[in-house]
């Protein structure tokens, strides 16, 4: 069980782990669940009985679940990834957004993507700014004038004016409340950077930014007294900064100076559970999905690079084939023909990767799985489990193909490519892709597409098997 804080217990666990959590912490009256509404109803938490006790289990989504106002957990993948970002990027995956809010962390240099992380995130946290109340601050403002105001400054009027026979003319001064302060002035910055992006032709614009072009014009005008600070000098401000504390009155501001200051230095953002460089809505990934999309991104963008005389195509879709034949001889039993199901239904192989020719000959799949083989084996090299083999080694029957491979992620023991075994006549090999270290991940990408150009016998591939 992890700290409990102020009648919020926090609970880390990895993925598809059990989590011991005391029941009342998440079972109302009536023995009903008491979910926060956003998850209610999707797959990312399960509850389940074993050996007699209630049990919560996570699923592949990682990130922070707030279950209800009393419990919040903290996913962490199941195997060792050094750049989930990188690979929510590289694929365009798409995230599970939830309102409640943690701290992330910022990484490298601002892209899209963050961008439109970002986007979201300020114009709703500038919205509850001007909803709240913007910083003001009063300035000591000095004239001269037939018409003072304020309080009359009687020495300077004296020594100005007086001494040179103006007796209606007096120096005077007074306080003025004013918007333009390095707060606001980094908010307005912040915007400003994220309006120009908005606006840069796309080949194909994104759904929603007109309308969040508009919700900055509108926002921006409350701004029109604040000027741009084109050198953004309000960077060195202590507040802006974070190192004085805001006044507690304005607190609200510092979710959106954080954001802004991000945003201003173009700084990307980090996925991974820790950090506090800014609080955003938690986002929460399918890690099974995600895995699976990166290795066949990855793939196709190795073929294009490799100039492979084949395709990379997904198995779900574009490379699937039938998967029954119905033979022009049925079989007879008992002396009549046994009509055939697959006549109306021949089902579908989906391997979830195909490398195929131009003229669709298959000469590699690939089943991508995104499970923990071996984690709690006692053993460093163990084999895939055996659901997932038999499920290969169908689809290379099926698309007449001598071999099957399996793609994980690594956890421990060989890494690369690993010969399991024969199955009959089906050679079944295991491709251990290890994405734990960031700065390993582009070789470990590049012996992937290696393996596959020589198991596939690509032309002009020689390249030597990993291991």
């Amino acid at each position: 069980m992890a700290p409990q804080t102020d009648q919020l217990t926090v609970v880390e666990c990895a993925e598809y782990d059990h989590i011991d959590v005391d029941p009342d912490l998440w079972v109302g009256n009536g023995h009903q669940t008491v979910f926060n509404s956003e998850i209610d109803n999707r797959d990312v938490l399960r509850a389940s009985f074993q050996k007699g006790q209630l049990r919560l289990q996570a699923t592949s989504y990682v990130g922070v679940i707030p279950i209800n106002d009393r419990l919040v957990v903290r996913v962490k993948p199941r195997v060792p990834i050094g750049n989930l970002t990188r690979m929510v990027i590289d694929t365009g995956h798409s995230v599970m957004a939830l309102s409640a809010f943690r701290d992330y962390s910022g990484r490298g240099t601002a892209d899209d993507w963050a961008m439109r992380v970002y986007t979201d995130a300020l114009i709703e946290y500038v919205d509850e700014v001007l909803d709240a109340g913007m910083i003001r601050e009063y300035r000591d403002m000095t004239a001269e004038g037939h018409y003072p105001h304020g309080r009359i400054n009687m020495t300077q009027t004296v020594q100005r004016h007086a001494a040179r026979g103006i007796p209606n003319r007096a120096s005077f001064s007074w306080f003025e409340r004013t918007i333009d302060t390095p707060e606001n002035r980094c908010i307005k910055a912040a915007m400003e950077i994220v309006h120009t992006h908005l606006k840069q032709q796309r080949d194909h614009p994104r759904k929603g930014d007109r309308t969040r072009l508009a919700k900055l014009s509108g926002l921006l005008v409350a701004f029109d007294a604040v000027p741009y600070d084109e050198h953004h000098l309000f960077l060195a401000d202590p507040q802006v900064a974070g190192l004085n504390p805001l006044p507690d009155s304005r607190s609200y501001y510092r979710r959106v100076l954080d954001l802004s200051v991000l945003i201003v230095r173009g700084v990307g953002l980090a996925l991974e559970l820790d950090g506090d460089d800014v609080q955003l809505g938690s986002m929460l990934i399918d890690t099974n999905q995600l895995f699976e999309s990166f290795v066949r991104v990855s793939l196709v963008r190795a073929a294009a690079a490799r100039s492979w005389l084949a395709s990379v195509l997904d198995g779900n879709t574009e490379g699937r084939v039938d998967f029954y034949d119905v033979p022009d001889e049925l079989p007879h039993v008992r002396g009549s023909a046994l009509e055939a199901l697959a006549t109306t239904d021949a089902g579908k192989a989906q391997p979830d990767i195909v490398v195929a020719r131009p003229d669709g000959k298959a000469l590699l799949i690939a089943e991508v799985k995104n499970t923990a083989h071996g984690q709690r084996s006692h053993t460093i090299d163990t084999l895939p489990e055996r659901g997932e083999v038999e499920q290969a080694v169908t689809y290379a029957l099926r698309y007449d193909l001598p071999f099957a491979l399996l793609i994980h992620p690594w956890i421990r023991g060989k890494k690369g490519l690993v010969y399991v075994g024969r199955v009959r006549t089906i050679d079944v090999y295991d491709y251990r892709l290890d994405l734990s270290l960031d700065e390993t991940m582009d070789a470990s990408l590049e012996d992937m597409a290696e393996v596959v150009a020589y198991l596939a016998r690509l032309e002009g591939s020689d390249a030597p098997i990993s291991g």
